[in-house]
């Protein structure tokens, strides 16, 4: 969070408006998932939620990070803009197997609200 508070300063700088909040998307809002992240924060990889998949956990950080549901972030800061178009990039992980079903069944993708999406 402190490099990514530092990028959000710089954005805001140059009159972006940008805020990264320290969360774990999900399908639920205050539960905590555990995120494994490499040492090396410079590699800039490494980082996840299943904790089947991550091999070499006794080489990475372990952090405990609170969840938020994303369909309820879409309706309460998205939705009100009543935006034309919506790109959502989403890296989470992971994760995408539970949030995904989440947006569908809450009527949020296609040309509902997110009209499109990068899923890395």
């Amino acid at each position: 969070m402190t490099r990514l508070k530092h990028i959000e300063k710089s954005y805001i700088k140059k009159i972006l408006s940008v805020s990264f909040e320290n969360y774990a998307v999900s399908n639920r809002t205050g539960e905590t998932v555990t995120v494994y992240s490499e040492k090396n924060f410079d590699l800039d990889w490494g980082a996840g939620i299943l904790d089947t998949a991550i091999n070499n956990k006794k080489t990475m950080t372990k952090y405990d990070v609170p969840t938020m549901d994303l369909a309820e972030f879409i309706r309460a800061s998205i939705q009100p803009l009543r935006p034309e178009k919506v790109l959502m990039k989403m890296y989470i992980e992971g994760s995408e197997f539970i949030v995904l079903p989440h947006l569908n069944e809450n009527g949020l993708l296609c040309n509902s609200i997110v009209t499109a999406m990068a899923i890395e």
